[in-house]
């Protein structure tokens, strides 16, 4: 027996603790032997924990060796897994659906499994990614109480349903489980109020039909109805505060009310160019097909009396469709014709009428409170009508004003009326409204002044927000002349004003127009210049070439009298009072361009020296029409006995061009010149009946 084997026997008899086999190399054996009969002279109640075994003498299948089996499969076993969830995150991200379905059958719990750091499963990931065939496939192999399972967050995969933008994913999750609408996920925020958020009209509409009325407390409602206003869902917010009257007056987490947020709400801004060509036949077939749709539901209307009996006891999209239907009925016709008048004469996106509606039916709650209640939801947190003067939102002012007129007289912490807000934002359709409140009080407001000493006729002299609609164009002398129209048409409402009258830091109304125009007015007076330099270039090449086309006569002359050859066949006529009309006419615009030099711009000249540079644009165009007329005439004289398919095909191009460059040039001048002055001064003067 070797010595390892009495320690062995001696360390056994003393102590009972579990040794562990370890497998080393016969040198270091011997070390380890040595190193442990030193230690055991000097004490004898060290215990032995590690048992050495020299190779020859290797035990089989000891306890080592099954844990390190064990421990290497559970480790390939973890890498297995990990691999396969890496794969099946991808497929659901990427709505791979072979790929996920091979790895479900190899695995029917990875079904549910967390795919990543969040508590993602493949259904909320898919659902998440929009991944509409994945979702509806996966939904059929899951159990009714899978679809419940929420991420880290506490989502359900039909609440991130709900934020996207694909209705067939919801509508197939509900058909599997439709109570998921009563799950809250992050916020502690229902589906239908995620939806609403995001805006997209669909969902939220399914959402809104299927969600319970006990689902919804007050929070979740204002909540809801905010989200609907900001996304323009006004027909959805309209049903809402019907059903719940409360809502009206309701604040949100801001302290806003619903009248806060329609008071932003946005409104149409008139075109800036004006194609008659397509707006004549896009109003003939708006109007057509007006026509088309009265006849046929006046067909239907014996069948939809009979079917409709109380509209609150129609569904929700029902009851949406029969206030469409009945506010067209009630406006008749006319209906078709504001729907073409706003189609061709605005830009933007038209605001329905149940916008409008919705107002009607929120102020009249409020008005069912006692004054003071009034009062604070019209000012607090902020004053709803002042920012609606801002906005343009005229609509908002009227219904208000209709029932509540003293509040034409509303003034904020700067002295400022709505119309002085109005002249501010330079806003025509509210404006307006001055002419309508009677004489005393429209002097009453004009005289106003403000905490820095400004009348009216000051706020007309400084330069309009940055954020007003009217600095969008990029046009210096478009932006000066309607500066200056705002300005002598706020001048002639003055009553008994002086116009001279200073403020506190001692400047007139005409001084201040100086001052804060200067920048304006030296960009217009470079860019109108510069323009006319470049049309009065043009105009001479046409010139040029009038003259020296008039003095080649085409097909040469008679050698006896000098007459020319074609002298009388229509298109040598033609040829020559075109390249005549040419010459007139681009002497004209030469004229008119030239003058333009002549203005004095200074803060009020701009309004001549604009007409005069109209006129010239005019007039070269008109010159460009008549020398396109004679070349087509010139070449219908050369080709016309060798081969007339040449004249024919040039008069088609030269037809085709005189319409697209009048078309464009017309728009051009309406885009990017600005508009004519007589057209200012109606869209300025006749809106405010001045």
């Amino acid at each position: 027996m070797t010595m390892l084997h009495v320690m062995l026997q001696n360390t056994l008899s003393t102590d009972s603790n579990l040794m562990f086999i370890l497998d080393l190399p016969p040198m270091q054996s011997k070390e380890i032997m040595k190193d442990h009969s030193t230690s055991e002279s000097a004490s004898t109640e060290n215990k032995l924990e590690i048992l050495i075994a020299p190779p020859y003498e290797k035990p089989a299948g000891t306890f080592a060796h099954a844990k390190s089996a064990i421990s290497d499969s559970d480790h390939s076993t973890e890498i297995e897994t990990r691999n396969r969830h890496f794969r099946l995150h991808w497929a659901a991200l990427e709505g791979d659906w072979d790929t996920a379905e091979i790895i479900f059958k190899e695995s029917d719990n990875d079904i549910t499994a967390k795919l990543s750091n969040e508590g993602d499963t493949a259904l909320h990931i898919a659902a998440e990614a929009s991944s509409t065939t994945f979702v509806k496939k996966l939904v059929e192999k899951m159990k009714i109480e899978d679809l419940e399972i929420k991420n880290n967050a506490g989502n359900t995969a039909f609440f991130l349903a709900a934020a996207s933008n694909r209705v067939a994913i919801v509508k197939a999750m509900m058909e599997k489980k439709e109570d998921l609408i009563n799950n809250k996920g992050d916020n502690d925020m229902l589906p239908l109020v995620v939806a609403a958020l995001k805006g997209n009209k669909e969902m939220t509409e399914l959402l809104y039909e299927a969600t319970g009325e006990e689902l919804l407390d007050d929070s979740d409602r204002i909540e809801l109805l905010v989200s609907l206003i900001n996304h323009g869902l006004y027909d959805i917010a309209l049903d809402l505060v019907e059903r719940h009257p409360k809502m009206a007056i309701a604040r949100d987490k801001n302290q806003l009310t619903a009248l806060h947020h329609l008071a932003k709400m946005p409104v149409l801004r008139p075109t800036s160019h004006f194609d008659w060509i397509k707006s004549a036949m896009r109003f003939l077939i708006l109007l057509c097909n007006g026509v088309k749709r009265v006849v046929i539901k006046g067909h239907n209307s014996a069948l939809r009396r009979q079917f409709v009996q109380d509209i609150n006891k129609l569904g929700f999209r029902d009851r949406i469709n029969e206030r469409e239907l009945q506010y067209r009925v009630r406006m008749g016709f006319d209906y078709w014709i504001e729907e073409a008048k706003f189609e061709i004469l605005y830009v933007g996106e038209k605001t329905p009428h149940t916008a409008f509606e919705l107002i009607k039916c929120v102020w009249k709650q409020v008005l069912l409170l006692d004054e003071s209640r009034i009062s604070e939801i019209i000012r607090k947190p902020w004053a709803l009508m002042f920012e609606a003067a801002k906005r343009g939102n005229d609509e908002l002012l009227h219904i208000i004003w209709e029932t509540y007129p003293d509040m034409m007289l509303e003034v904020d912490e700067n002295h400022h009326s709505i119309f002085h807000v109005a002249v501010m934002y330079r806003q025509d359709r509210i404006f307006r409204f001055i002419h309508k409140i009677g004489p005393l009080k429209k002097d009453l407001i004009v005289q106003k002044t403000d905490t820095q000493g400004n009348n009216i006729l000051h706020l007309a002299a400084k330069l309009p927000p940055e954020d007003r609609s009217i600095n969008e164009s990029a046009v210096p002398v478009y932006r000066m002349t309607l500066e200056q129209l705002w300005f002598k048409a706020v001048k002639k409402i003055l009553g008994p004003v002086d116009p001279e009258a200073p403020n506190n830091d001692g400047k007139t109304a005409r001084a201040l127009f100086t001052e804060q125009h200067k920048e304006l007015s030296k960009k217009a007076d470079k860019w109108i210049k510069e323009t006319a330099n470049a049309c009065i270039v043009v105009v001479t090449l046409i010139i040029t070439m009038a003259v020296a086309a008039g003095l080649t006569v085409p097909g040469g002359t008679k050698e006896e009298t000098g007459t020319p050859n074609f002298v009388q066949r229509a298109s040598f006529i033609i040829f020559i009072l075109s390249i005549a009309a040419a010459l007139f006419f681009s002497s004209l615009s030469l004229e008119k361009l030239i003058s333009v030099f002549s203005h004095p711009y200074e803060e009020t000249g701009f309004d001549s020296g604009l007409e005069d540079l109209m006129k010239g644009l005019g007039l070269l165009l008109i010159s460009i029409v008549f020398v396109t007329v004679g070349f087509c005439a010139n070449v219908f004289i050369v080709f016309k006995d060798g081969m007339p398919w040449i004249p024919i095909f040039t008069m088609a191009m030269g037809s085709f061009a005189v319409i697209i460059l009048w078309n464009h040039s017309y728009i051009s001048r309406r885009k990017n010149v600005g508009l004519t002055r007589e057209y200012l001064r109606r869209d300025i003067h006749a809106s405010l009946n001045i």
